[in-house]
């Protein structure tokens, strides 16, 4: 589901790669189970190819990382969480239309 277009984030390298790094990181806790996860997918692959390249996308299994799951609060999936310079700036849960997402992204750019 990750994809080639999305980094991916685990409980062992989610410090360094996210909170360490400058500039915006977007997150998308998914699991394999959750449909809804699927649209979120193909509306982020299609962002990915129209946000600025220093824009990074990732995913994080939500069943196999139950530590940030618990870490963020978050209580559904698909969950979107945008960190700028590390710091968390927005989240949001559930699929938006993909202008509405862009435009909370580019916020941040």
């Amino acid at each position: 589901m990750a994809g080639a277009q999305f980094a991916e984030f685990d409980e062992g390298d989610f410090d360094a790669r996210v909170l360490q790094r400058r500039g915006v990181t977007v997150v998308d806790f998914w699991a394999e189970w959750c449909a809804p996860c699927r649209q979120m997918a193909r509306i982020l692959g299609e962002l990915a190819a129209e946000l600025p390249s220093e824009v990074v996308i990732g995913k994080v299994d939500a069943d196999r990382n139950r530590a940030l799951v618990d870490r963020y609060g978050v209580r559904g999936i698909p969950a979107l969480l945008i960190f700028k310079d590390g710091t968390l700036v927005d989240a949001r849960t559930g699929v938006d239309r993909k202008q509405v997402l862009k435009k909370a992204i580019e916020t941040h750019v």
